[in-house]
């Protein structure tokens, strides 16, 4: 009786070749389309929060405050620079911007919970800082600021205003494919790096390429009352007044 012939050294090297070549070809592009999914996933979250922070507007007459009603801020009146965070919603025991959503979602909800960033690092729960590339604390979701809060007579105050919001009323940002939040970039403040790193995103430039996704409110001009500081960039009218 024959006995039946096993593979030959040749022939087990060329099938590891072509195993390998179709992981090459696959992984890569399994890759781009988990971003391209994330991507659209974050613009979807956005859509929502943009319609719960106008209809808050609605009805209160002002724009959710980027200080958490929940922050040591809100309850020292304001004084003393206590932090404007609250306990994050994701991360037990610290204190994250998505307590900033806490207007939105209670008492009224306006939206029933405050969507997590696709590309928050899981792994440590936050997004990355975009000088250290380490952890930043407070980044567990997207991050919101809107510019009242921000300008003369607001409850921080201070002159950054629009040039903190994209040059808007308000700015929602998601760290993006790089999982950097730059904070959308922008201000004068802000020294070259987290400016390079807090550009539009731009799937044209590389699906995983640096930038950060960003969406406005409505034109530092468009609403009575809205912020007169000048922005350092505004995504609204594509200006630079650097």
């Amino acid at each position: 009786m024959q006995k039946g012939r096993g593979f030959t050294l040749i022939e087990l090297l060329i099938v590891v070749a072509i195993i390998a070549i179709l992981a090459a070809i696959a992984v890569p592009n399994f890759l781009e389309a988990q971003t391209r999914s994330k991507v659209s996933r974050a613009e979807s979250d956005m859509r929502s929060l943009a319609t719960a922070i106008e209809s808050y507007r609605i009805d209160n007459n002002v724009y959710p405050p980027l200080v958490a009603p929940n922050s040591p801020f809100s309850g020292a009146g304001g004084s003393g620079g206590a932090g404007i965070h609250g306990p994050s919603v994701y991360n037990p025991g610290e204190p994250g911007i998505s307590s900033r959503f806490i207007w939105i979602t209670t008492p009224v909800s306006y939206i029933g919970t405050a969507p997590r960033d696709p590309f928050i690092n899981r792994r440590v729960g936050t997004a990355l800082d975009p000088e250290s590339e380490e952890p930043s604390i407070f980044y567990d979701t997207y991050d919101y600021r809107d510019a009242f809060t921000l300008s003369p007579g607001g409850w921080i105050g201070g002159d950054s205003g629009a040039a903190s919001t994209s040059g808007a009323v308000w700015h929602i940002v998601s760290a993006g494919p790089d999982r950097i939040n730059a904070y959308g970039g922008g201000t004068t403040g802000h020294n070259a790096l987290v400016n390079q790193r807090g550009v539009d995103y731009d799937p044209t430039n590389g699906t995983m390429s640096e930038g950060d996704i960003v969406r406005i409110g409505s034109g530092r001009g468009d609403l009575p009352g809205a912020p007169s500081v000048l922005p350092a960039i505004n995504r609204v009218n594509r200006e630079y007044n650097f």
